[in-house]
């Protein structure tokens, strides 16, 4: 893409940008990798932007997918380009990202991520557990439903496992045939 914007001086890039520390992240990184092209850079920032869903309500999404291709045309008269302060200011966010090297990266708000430890994921994941085995499907969606902030579900289990190990978690089950044959309980030797 850099190539490119030298080749050709008249061509853009538009960042769409959701409520969501993925694309912040990203956001950030790509200031810091395109800061040589201020000027041809625009962003369209969804932060509280009211948008009709398929019923005609008005909702405020979090994610481009939750945006009707019908309301993604309308919202292109909304990008704006990167202001040169923001060229000053948001390269230097990716490298603070990058030395604190936290675990993970949370929205706090417009675009100040904050970098946290497992343990934000952890409690969550062992104050849904219980003593009676329930199927990892199951559990995942109990766990998303009392997180604060989004993630996927590969994480979520990654974490399981690695509380399993630390035997703070029980997970039985082979899960040789997906992950329904998985059950997650809390661990008795655990106090």
């Amino acid at each position: 893409m850099q190539q490119r914007l030298a080749e050709e001086p008249d061509t853009e890039i538009w960042i769409w940008m959701g409520q969501n520390a993925h694309d912040v992240c990203g956001y950030y990184w790509f200031m810091s990798q395109f800061k040589d092209f201020a000027g041809r850079l625009q962003v369209l920032y969804l932060n509280n932007l009211p948008f009709f869903n398929e019923k005609g309500q008005i909702f405020y999404p979090t994610h481009l997918h939750q945006i009707s291709a019908k309301e993604l045309r309308k919202a292109r008269k909304l990008a704006r380009p990167i202001t040169l302060s923001e060229f000053e200011v948001d390269p230097d966010e990716w490298k603070k990202l990058c030395q604190e090297n936290a675990h993970l990266r949370l929205l706090e708000g417009g675009k100040k991520l904050v970098g946290k430890d497992w343990e934000v994921l952890d409690k969550v994941i062992l104050a849904q557990a219980s003593p009676e085995p329930t199927k990892l499907p199951k559990f995942l969606g109990q766990v998303m439903a009392k997180l604060t902030h989004s993630t996927g579900d590969a994480l979520l289990v990654w974490r399981m496992r690695e509380l399993a190990a630390a035997e703070k978690l029980m997970l039985t089950g082979e899960g040789g045939k997906g992950w329904k044959d998985i059950l997650v309980a809390t661990n008795p030797q655990h106090g």
